[in-house]
């Protein structure tokens, strides 16, 4: 390419081709992947979405700074769980988990007894025993599916002032009608999973959400019916009569950005 073809060149690509936002004075430089266009970053969004991929994994800003791996990892050490991130009471029913060689209780069960047989009908790797991987698993849903920038304003980086109300009139709705925190308890009698339609035996273990009533679950079907994943220590939102992690519930309200996955309160539902 001689001198002439390179002056054409750069010209072309600075007035033809879309010039990065995340340069300009009106965006912040804290975004993730600064340094790409915004037609890079549809790139991106498109193959997610046609390949199925976790956009955000392609962030580096998602990785430690130390170790390298995901900050999921990371997030969950000091907590105490869904309910401490949540920011709801405790439950008082005089099991410590980590005694019993768990992470977590499910609230409701009130013997070693019942939360033997509570875990017994999951599998292994869904189990939350101290030092296993359902111990990680159960950390990394944590933070999937109870993003911090979905309970607390302080959690968020772009919200503007202005949405500052409307975000938090997202956050009181979604806590009135629609966030709650399962219970663990023994089968009623002549009932059957809402999920698979199956009974269960006698005193077996199962699962109930306040807010949808006298409807149970097993315990492995107490999933969110967007990701298919167990909902993480119980923790739930409905909408439309069906159970959903709050990830997934709030963006049923609400867009959520694929950079830095927040939900866009300045967008109306309809």
């Amino acid at each position: 390419m001689n001198v002439f073809e390179k002056k054409t060149h750069k010209v072309w690509v600075k007035t033809m081709l879309p010039q990065c936002g995340i340069n300009e004075k009106n965006i912040s430089a804290a975004l993730p992947w600064s340094g790409l266009t915004w037609a890079c970053i549809r790139i991106l969004q498109l193959y997610a979405k046609v390949f199925d991929q976790d956009i955000n994994k392609f962030n580096p800003k998602k990785t430690c700074k130390n170790c390298r791996c995901s900050k999921d990892g990371h997030e969950v050490q000091a907590e105490h769980g869904a309910r401490s991130r949540l920011g709801l009471a405790g439950h008082e029913d005089g099991l410590n988990a980590r005694s019993l060689g768990y992470t977590f209780v499910p609230p409701g069960l009130t013997t070693a007894k019942q939360v033997d047989q509570y875990y017994s009908t999951l599998p292994s790797e869904e189990v939350p025993k101290l030092g296993s991987k359902g111990e990680t698993i159960r950390s990394q849903r944590i933070v999937k599916q109870l993003p911090k920038q979905d309970l607390s304003l302080s959690a968020c980086k772009f919200v503007e002032q202005e949405y500052a109300t409307s975000y938090e009139d997202f956050v009181s709705g979604r806590n009135q009608v629609a966030l709650d925190v399962g219970v663990a308890k023994s089968a009623p009698p002549n009932s059957v999973c809402k999920s698979c339609d199956r009974p269960w035996s006698a005193q077996q273990i199962v699962v109930s959400a306040p807010r949808l009533g006298q409807m149970v679950w097993h315990p492995g079907c107490f999933k969110c019916s967007e990701c298919d994943d167990l909902l993480v220590d119980l923790a739930y939102c409905v909408y439309n009569d069906k159970l959903f992690c709050e990830r997934h519930y709030a963006e049923k309200m609400k867009p959520r950005c694929a950079g830095c996955d927040e939900v866009r309160i300045f967008f109306c539902n309809s």
